[in-house]
């Protein structure tokens, strides 16, 4: 089954907002086995959206409209889809009703154009907006299923959530799985897995690459549900017996998120120190449930002044090797773990850019500390400030799943 997104907004292509309904979107086809072809962003023009929605609809099974379903007479998704259809926009009387509920309630008069939302194509069938105020559509037109939903993320991803999977239907049997690995990187991930000669008409595994993670998808389609599952099984162990403890998870677990469940069920504590992330390693931990059962303490040590009072690093060291130097961070792991309570304290400190002030761009040096066993890494991350820290964030993660799995 073909897809094609189509996000609508003249905001989008000014770079006034990112496009995340397109992301959000592919990754829910793609779990339901859905083979998205086209990722299209258009302006509010009544004429262009008709000439793209005729085209998407002659090649594609699944149509969607992202946007434009708002009051304003720039949202036209709805009147260039209609058009198109050679079909009538009516007002639906439930939707009016909820739009002049949604009003009284936030105690606020209505706009005349505000009635624009709630009109639907004729013989649509009409997806209610729980967390909005304009509807979304499925209409079915030549075998195909073209859809609407409005623009928002805050409404746009629940109501993916909610109507997609129950209304694209199904053509065959389609079993997904997902293995998450550290440690390989996506080149060499893909060709071992290519070396394994593992997949046939019904079997296709791709790789996709996360920072210092890769994600190896595998889709089962067919006609046999009960024979693809046993091919689905026989190739996650073979993909076992090939990366062993580099897959930390299956399916849609992060790595922070299993780090987290990690780091609990071996009953382990950890403190950071950071400097060059300015702690964002300790927000990807923070943002898991139960972090508080593994995370003892975090220190923000970006000035000298910082590490030298929080962390006990000698200033001496500051001044002979600098700032970013394996020393520094090591004095940084060993302050941090005899402040106590932790079993595994990790320093970073490096460059992020995008002015040099001691070592090279990139230049990072991280120091884990297990119990004053030290270890040092010294790390070239590539990239603007923004992901030189998401990187050494990442690696920090990364490093310590295999080693404690």
């Amino acid at each position: 089954m073909k897809a094609e997104i189509i996000t609508i907004g003249t905001e989008i292509l000014i770079g006034s907002i990112l496009n995340t309904n397109g992301r959000f979107l592919s990754q829910k086809l793609s779990d339901l086995g859905v083979h998205v072809n086209y990722q299209i962003s258009l302006r509010d023009d009544f004429n262009e959206l008709v000439e793209q929605i005729n085209e998407s609809i002659n090649r594609s099974d699944l149509v969607f409209l992202c946007g434009g379903l708002g009051p304003t007479e720039d949202d036209l998704t709805k009147d260039a889809l209609a058009h198109v259809l050679n079909k009538e926009i009516v007002i639906d009387p439930n939707e009016y009703d909820h739009l002049i509920a949604f009003f009284n309630k936030i105690d606020r008069k209505m706009s005349e154009n505000n009635i624009r939302q709630a009109r639907v194509i004729k013989d649509s069938k009409i997806l209610h907006n729980d967390w909005g105020i304009a509807p979304g559509e499925v209409v079915e037109y030549q075998n195909k299923k073209v859809f609407l939903f409005p623009g928002p993320p805050k409404e746009f991803e629940p109501m993916v959530t909610k109507y997609l999977a129950g209304n694209i239907g199904e053509k065959n049997d389609i079993l997904i799985k997902s293995l998450n690995v550290v440690g390989v990187g996506e080149a060499a991930t893909e060709d071992r897995i290519r070396k394994l000669h593992i997949e046939d008409s019904e079997i296709s595994i791709n790789t996709f690459a996360h920072f210092s993670e890769t994600e190896i998808k595998i889709i089962a389609e067919g006609d046999d549900k009960s024979s693809l599952k046993i091919k689905m099984d026989n190739i996650i162990s073979i993909l076992y017996k090939e990366f062993g403890n580099n897959i930390y998870a299956e399916d849609n677990v992060t790595s922070p998120e299993a780090l987290v469940n990690l780091l609990i069920e071996k009953d382990l504590k950890i403190s950071f120190a950071e400097s060059i992330t300015g702690g964002l390693l300790t927000s990807k931990i923070t943002a898991i449930p139960n972090a508080s059962k593994i995370l003892k303490a975090s220190y923000i040590t970006y000035s000298n002044k910082a590490k030298i009072k929080d962390l006990n690093v000698s200033n001496d060291t500051l001044i002979e090797y600098g700032a970013v130097s394996s020393n520094t961070a090591v004095e940084m792991a060993k302050g941090l773990y005899k402040k106590g309570d932790c079993d595994i304290a990790i320093s970073l400190t490096g460059e992020a850019g995008p002015t040099p002030s001691e070592q090279e761009i990139g230049k990072t040096f991280i120091c884990f500390n297990y119990g004053n066993k030290l270890e040092v890494k010294e790390c070239d991350f590539k990239g603007d400030r923004r992901e030189i820290q998401e990187r050494a964030s990442k690696y920090v993660i990364s490093h310590l799943l295999l080693k404690l799995n």
